[in-house]
């Protein structure tokens, strides 16, 4: 967010300060912690909302997943929070208190709510604790530049006390990491397949050994080969490193043997949210199931795709009542009127925002959303 936007925003008078960081115990397990997050596009009568009201955490060495539709909200979340987005985006609510580790040794952790947070504190945080690897690589990576190059910058912006030997020592380490020989620092870019591009991002992305690692799609446009092979080669590096991962994708079946938990995103909101096996055996939400429905099935009898019908909503010109009754298959005339919200259910770690599971509705809820959870997944991931 720009210095002008935070000033609006603190001149409105939007976000209310009350607000405090995670405490407690267990707490030094919380490396994030997000409420009531609001992200605009625009200011006064003409804003529209893209993230409204999103509440959600993620604890150390654990992975979130957030799925959704091109235009849910999902990017605009994490490039919220991370301050990363730009004019005419305003974050016009909420908080995000980020980890930062104990101030002193042996004392209690340290929170900082990357909203109100300077620029100066951003700069210290941003990479060396929180990095990210965008959703194009070639877009993200200089074109003119050596890769080489550009862990020298990482090195020489982060680690200037690092000798010109160590920062080359370092980065064949991290293509190393990544399944990349040496000669690829000599290389750009543009020389380099899609795969080890992307590579190339999640080695910078791990440079500097942060905590929280950000991968905003990084298997789009990848053939369903080399999407294995990072998403086998992240399980690894967080099995060894030991950081926590928020990843976003539009393909449910992409996390759920990365995930713990997974949030699931429509028009700005948050629909649903479970443990990652849970949510993808048994779907709570209709627009989860047409999600799972969208993608064919690896194995069995050939099925004909039904997806979902129609199209995302206008962010400006939401429909009343539930965002998704347009193309639900089970609405009712509750759902036209009323904004459910998101409720937890009776199972474990299960949040859900849809009428069909409020006990004073009595409707009859679709067989294909109350089928059982599978013993082996039943009260994994979930959320507090």
């Amino acid at each position: 967010m720009s210095t002008d936007a935070l000033e609006r925003r603190a001149a409105a008078d939007v976000v209310a300060g009350a607000a405090s960081p995670p405490s407690g115990s267990g707490m030094n397990e919380r490396i994030l912690q997000i409420n009531d997050f609001c992200v605009d596009y625009g200011v006064d009568e003409g804003a529209v909302r893209a993230v409204d009201g999103v509440d959600l955490h993620l604890d150390r060495s654990k992975v979130l997943g957030v799925a959704g539709e091109s235009g849910s909200g999902k990017s605009t979340l994490v490039y919220g929070f991370t301050r990363l987005l730009r004019a005419p985006a305003l974050i016009t609510g909420g908080t995000a208190f980020f980890n930062v580790g104990p101030a002193s040794e042996g004392g209690p952790d340290e929170f900082i709510d990357l909203v109100t947070a300077n620029e100066a504190t951003l700069r210290r945080v941003r990479w060396t604790q929180i990095s990210v690897v965008i959703q194009s690589a070639l877009n993200a990576l200089n074109p003119v530049v050596r890769v080489g190059s550009l862990f020298n910058q990482v090195f020489k912006a982060h680690r200037r006390e690092m000798s010109r030997a160590d920062r080359r020592t370092r980065a064949i380490e991290l293509l190393e990491l990544v399944g990349l020989n040496p000669d690829r620092l000599q290389r750009f870019p543009h020389e380099l397949s899609g795969g080890q591009r992307q590579r190339v991002m999640i080695a910078l992305a791990l440079a500097l050994d942060p905590q929280l690692v950000i991968m905003d799609e990084p298997t789009t446009a990848l053939d369903v080969v080399t999407q294995r092979e990072i998403l086998g080669e992240l399980a690894e590096l967080r099995a060894r490193f030991g950081f926590a991962m928020i990843f976003i994708t539009h393909d449910l079946s992409l996390l759920v043997e990365l995930a713990d938990e997974i949030v699931v995103m429509y028009a700005g909101r948050l629909v649903e949210r479970a443990g990652a096996r849970a949510l993808y055996d048994a779907p709570r939400h209709p627009y989860t199931l047409g999600l799972l429905n969208s993608f064919p099935p690896m194995h069995g009898e050939r099925q004909e795709l039904t997806g979902i019908p129609g199209a995302p909503p206008d962010l400006s010109d939401l429909p009343s009542g539930c965002a998704f009754h347009p193309r639900c298959p089970y609405a009712m005339e509750r759902c036209a009127a009323e904004r459910p919200p998101l409720a937890k259910l009776s199972e474990e770690g299960r949040y859900v925002a849809c009428w069909l599971h409020v006990d004073e509705v009595h409707a009859t809820v679709p067989v294909e959303l109350r089928r059982a959870v599978p013993t082996t997944s039943a009260g994994e991931g979930g959320a507090t």
